[in-house]
């Protein structure tokens, strides 16, 4: 099954018509949605975060939390901006987590000694103990979905992914 090419325009018996939008769409829907890659891709991530939540919910971290500890543990202090860029998190909501993840030790904000506009973000040793416990976890996560691909396949995989978020970014209206 491979994703087709749908053109964005409707075809020229739909332009001349302009009545009937159903034209405009494949005549098995499901079948579309299979092949319709953004579709794929969520549908994906989705399933991995309810798994990857169940699998956290025992430590007492959810997707977001670990999101948050595994950014600081590769890059510790970064900016409230950066960590919402690096983990998908809206501002508002990084805000809360980030609130509720001082409010208990697992890290500490502190303002830019230059400009105090910029907060940065940073593990306290219990953040990263909790990372350190929580890796674990996360990561057989993903040794479980990518277990009958060979290490050339989970390369490739990869390399595809980069590339459809590179052309994400490089056609961003």
């Amino acid at each position: 099954m491979t994703a087709k090419k749908y053109s964005t325009e409707p075809s020229t018996e739909h332009r001349a018509e302009n009545t009937n939008i159903e034209n405009a769409v494949p005549e098995n829907a499901e079948m579309f949605l299979e092949t319709f890659v953004p579709y794929v891709m969520y549908r994906i991530t989705n399933r991995l975060n309810k798994e990857l939540q169940k699998d956290l919910r025992p430590l007492n971290i959810n997707v977001s939390r670990w999101r948050v500890l595994a950014a600081l543990n590769l890059r510790d202090g970064r900016t409230m901006g950066d960590l919402c860029t690096f983990t998908m998190i809206e501002q508002s909501s990084l805000s809360r987590v980030v609130d509720n993840m001082v409010d208990e030790g697992l890290v500490s904000r502190r303002l830019q000694k230059d400009d105090n506009r910029f907060v940065h973000v940073f593990l306290t040793d219990k953040g990263l103990a909790r990372y350190r416990e929580v890796y674990p976890q996360a990561f057989s996560r993903q040794d479980i979905i990518l277990d009958d691909f060979s290490e050339e396949e989970q390369d490739q995989l990869l390399q595809f992914l980069h590339r459809i978020e590179t052309n994400i970014r490089k056609h961003r209206n």
